[in-house]
């Protein structure tokens, strides 16, 4: 079976999550795919600076969940951070942006309770 392991990151500034824009333009959590051989929590930091342009806190691992896409299985590793600073994207990100809990726009309910989980541990 070909799996792609994957991180998704909760990374959060107090009552705040940073979200990034796909390229369909739905609203989803930073993360990619993890190198062959990569411990998950050096690849969350990685996903991190290359996106956010910053370097996390110590990530906290929340949940594995799995999905299909493109006829392919994904294992998705869902971390949480604190940002210690200001994200400062990339360039080629379409767009991200700071949502305050409480005005997430709609997102994959699984991501959205990983954000409230998040809160609650961090």
């Amino acid at each position: 079976m070909n799996v792609e392991i994957r991180v998704e990151i909760v990374a959060l500034a107090d009552e705040a999550v940073w979200l990034v824009q796909s390229p369909p333009g739905n609203w989803t959590l930073p993360g990619g795919p993890l190198v062959e051989g990569e411990d998950p929590a050096d690849g969350v930091r990685r996903w991190m600076t290359q996106m956010a342009g910053v370097e996390p806190e110590e990530p906290i691992i929340l949940e594995a969940a799995s999905r299909r896409e493109d006829g392919r299985w994904q294992l998705i590793l869902r971390y949480a951070c604190r940002l210690l600073q200001e994200p400062r994207p990339a360039s080629e990100l379409p767009m991200s942006g700071l949502f305050h809990i409480e005005h997430l726009p709609p997102l994959d309910p699984g991501q959205r309770a990983a954000i409230y989980r998040a809160l609650q541990l961090l």
